[in-house]
C-alpha cells in the first residue's frame, strides 16, 4: 500500500474510532440522564385541586327548631318573625319560673324530631346573675347557664350530635340586693341530678359531646329594663336585623360585626347602658343560619 492509501485509511479509521467513542459516550451519557421535569405550569399534574369549603349542612325543611323562651316579654315578637324567615319551627315559651325554664329545656332536649332537622337554636331573655338566668321568680340560687348547655351536649343529646347547636342569651344582671331568698331549684338539686344521670346512649359517635356550640351571651344592667320596660334589647335587635339582611353570611362574620356595633354603642353610653358580648364556639365548620 502506497503512503497515500495508508494515510488516508489511518485517518478513516481515527475518524470512525472518534465517532464510535462520541456514541458511546452519549449512551452512557443518556443511561445517568434524569427525566426532563416539566413546570407545575406546563404540566398542571401537580396543581392543588380546589378544595371545596366544608360548611354544616342546612337543607332539612325546617332547619330545625328554635326555642325562644323569654322571661322579660319585649323580644318574642322580634325573634319569632326573623327564626321564622330563615325556616325554622319556632317555639316559644313566656314570663317563665326557674323551674319552667328548666322543664322547657328538658323537654325540648329529649324531642326525637332533632334527629330529622340540621340544626338547633335557642335564644334565652331573662333577669340573672354573671352566670345564671332567674326566670321571673328572682331567686338565689339561679340555673346554671353550664347547666343549660350541658342538657344539648352530645351524651344528653344524641339527635343533634354533629349538629351545629346556636344559643342567643340576653341576661339582664339583678345585684343580690334584688333577690329573694328561695330554694326552689338549687345547684345540685333533684331536677340538675336527674339531668346529669340519664345519659342516651345510641351506639358510638365520634364527635365529642361538646363539638358544635355557638354560644353568645349578652349581659346589661337590669336598670335598662327599668327606665323603659317595653324598650327592647339593642344586641337582640342587632341581631335579628343581620340575619334577616344578611342571611347567607356566615354567623362568626355576623356576630364580629354585632360585637363592633356593640361597642361602638359602649363608646357613647353610660354605664348602666352599657351591653357586654360574650363569644365561646366550638364549631368545626362554617355556619350559615338559612338555606344552602
Amino acid at each position: 500500500m502506497c503512503t497515500l492509501h495508508r494515510t488516508c485509511h489511518l485517518r478513516r479509521e481515527r475518524l470512525h474510532n472518534g465517532r464510535s467513542k462520541e456514541k458511546r459516550l452519549k449512551e452512557q451519557l443518556g443511561t445517568q440522564q434524569e427525566p426532563v421535569k416539566t413546570s407545575i405550569q406546563e404540566s398542571e399534574a401537580f396543581l392543588p385541586q380546589s378544595i371545596p369549603e366544608e360548611r354544616y349542612k342546612m337543607k332539612s325543611k325546617p332547619l330545625g327548631i328554635c326555642l325562644i323562651i323569654d322571661c322579660i316579654g319585649n323580644e318574642t315578637e322580634l325573634l319569632r318573625d326573623t327564626f321564622t324567615s330563615l325556616g325554622y319551627e319556632v317555639q316559644k315559651s313566656l314570663h317563665l319560673t326557674m323551674d319552667g325554664i328548666l322543664k322547657v329545656l328538658q323537654r325540648v332536649a329529649c324531642m326525637p324530631q332533632h334527629q330529622d332537622y340540621d340544626s338547633f337554636v335557642c335564644v334565652l331573655v331573662s333577669r340573672g346573675g354573671s352566670q345564671s338566668v332567674y326566670g321571673v321568680d328572682q331567686t338565689h340560687s339561679g340555673l346554671p347557664l353550664h347547666h343549660i348547655r350541658r342538657m344539648f351536649m352530645g351524651d344528653l343529646c344524641p339527635y343533634l350530635v354533629g349538629k351545629p347547636k346556636v344559643f342567643f342569651i340576653q341576661n339582664y344582671m339583678v345585684s343580690e340586693g334584688q333577690l329573694e331568698d328561695s330554694s326552689l331549684l338549687e345547684v345540685d338539686g333533684p331536677a340538675m341530678k336527674n339531668v346529669e344521670s340519664k345519659p342516651q346512649q345510641r351506639g358510638l359517635c365520634t364527635v365529642h359531646r361538646e363539638a358544635d356550640f355557638f354560644w353568645s351571651l349578652c349581659t346589661a344592667d337590669v336598670s335598662l329594663l327599668e327606665q323603659s320596660c317595653s324598650s327592647p334589647s339593642l344586641y337582640l335587635q342587632c341581631l335579628s336585623q343581620k340575619l334577616r339582611q344578611e342571611r347567607k353570611r356566615p354567623l362568626l362574620d355576623l356576630h364580629i360585626e354585632l360585637n363592633s356595633h356593640m361597642y361602638d354603642w359602649n363608646s357613647r353610653v353610660s354605664t348602666k347602658e352599657k351591653y357586654y358580648v360574650w363569644l365561646q364556639h366550638t364549631l368545626r365548620k362554617k355556619l350559615i343560619l338559612s338555606y344552602t
